[in-house]
């Protein structure tokens, strides 16, 4: 699962392969090569409080970050480097240092390093180990820059705030978005299924990852608000069997299966067959939208998975963005760098290679980026309760035995709900 959400960072071109999707609106002066605006003057009222927002000053002094763009191909890394070009000549005095770091390196090296007080000044990823580095007291509290990164020009959306915050902090400075809804083939799925009833009526032209190791229980979130249920309560309990949701939605899949729906243990073998024309469409990521975009045009679209009895589709949603390292000596640089960055002219420049912005008002151009974009604020945000730790084992192997065995789903659930909260001690 992690694995999957990681490969989110890596993208490729104007559609991503990893992480998100293109944007762009009108080329602002950064995203044609000039270089960036600071930040208007903040009060302290529009800043929150204790924030260093934006401020007239030009930023001095030296940082260290760590990035792990290198992996994706150019695109993505040009970006990201054009970025902090754009904030060093604003800043004349401002010396930044990146390394790019292998992806599958970054956050054990970070931890390493951080762990032992030393480390980059910050780094800019995806929240995948958010929870534990928060809790190891490894990152900076950033809530105060909460309300300056609601308010203009950063506009960022409460889902990307929420999926940043850990027990009631944000240690992260969202950057831009991630989730999974329908890719399909608008010549062979010539009106897209918005229900459950929509899917089993066209079950035969639909694919659906469910294998325990290839993330099944990843693409399976947003359909349990679709049937009313959902995992944690408020306590950090299982609430799956707290109403019938949860096995509901794995008794459609089951329903959908004997409707002719594929099935498939990973991603890439449904990816093939989207291409081939064996499906006209499947449940993932922005991360194929390049794939899948250079072998089918203008027929891709993307809208979102199903809605069903319970409510809508609201897929686990979480961010990329900028964690600044508790040990280091630049902490308030840190933050006023990262709201440079995240100045709209900046974040145009990362939406045109393939990042879906956190930022609301940032309009994609690509139309595969602009769906993906648009539905972004109505996810779900990726709970960072230390309890999630143990979802993915039990309900990955209750999906599987579902889908392989057509074993009972209410007795799957129950059992998977149970063993989740005996190991988180509940």
């Amino acid at each position: 699962m992690n694995a999957k959400l990681r490969m989110v960072s890596t993208l490729a071109g104007v559609a991503m392969i990893v992480g998100a999707c293109t944007g762009g609106a009108t080329p602002s002066p950064a995203s044609s090569g000039g270089a960036a605006s600071q930040p208007a003057a903040s009060s302290p009222a529009e800043s929150g409080g204790a924030s260093p927002a934006a401020s007239a000053a030009a930023l001095t002094g030296s940082l260290t970050i760590w990035e792990a763009y290198g992996a994706s191909g150019s695109a993505e890394k040009d970006a990201f480097d054009k970025i902090v070009g754009n904030i060093k000549t604003a800043n004349p005095g401002l010396n930044v240092t990146v390394t790019d770091v292998p992806f599958n390196n970054l956050f054990s090296n970070f931890e390493t390093q951080a762990g032992t007080g030393s480390g980059p000044d910050m780094y800019i990823a995806p929240n995948d180990s958010l929870p534990n580095e928060a809790r190891q007291g490894l990152l900076v509290d950033v809530t105060d820059l909460s309300a300056t990164l609601k308010a203009a020009p950063y506009n960022t959306s409460d889902v990307a705030i929420n999926a940043a915050t850990v027990d009631g902090k944000m240690y992260e400075i969202p950057e831009s978005m991630k989730a999974v809804e329908l890719f399909y083939n608008k010549s062979t799925l010539t009106t897209a299924p918005a229900t459950t009833d929509d899917w089993k009526a066209n079950a035969s032209k639909l694919g659906w990852v469910y294998g325990a190791n290839g993330g099944g229980a990843y693409y399976l979130w947003g359909l349990y608000s679709s049937f009313g249920g959902k995992i944690l309560d408020d306590s950090g309990k299982c609430a799956a069997t707290a109403t019938s949701g949860v096995a509901d939605g794995l008794k459609w899949l089951q329903d959908m299966k004997a409707a002719g729906m594929h099935f498939y243990q990973n991603d890439n073998d449904a990816k093939a067959d989207l291409i081939s024309g064996k499906i006209a469409g499947f449940i993932d990521g922005p991360w194929q939208s390049g794939d899948l975009s250079k072998a089918l045009g203008d027929k891709l679209a993307v809208v979102a998975g199903p809605s069903g009895p319970g409510g809508a589709w609201a897929p686990m949603t979480a961010p990329d963005g900028f964690y600044i390292n508790a040990s280091s000596q630049n902490v308030d640089l840190a933050k006023q760098f990262a709201l440079q960055f995240l100045l709209p002219a900046n974040e145009q420049v990362f939406a045109d290679a393939g990042h879906l912005p956190a930022n609301t008002t940032i309009k994609p151009t690509d139309p595969i980026a602009q769906s993906f974009a648009a539905l972004m604020p109505s996810g779900f945000p990726r709970p960072t309760a230390k309890e999630l730790n143990n979802y993915w084992g039990n309900f990955g192997n209750a999906l599987a035995a579902a889908i392989d065995k057509g074993d009972s789903p209410t007795t799957l659930v129950a059992t998977a709900c149970s063993a989740m909260d005996k190991a988180n001690g509940k």
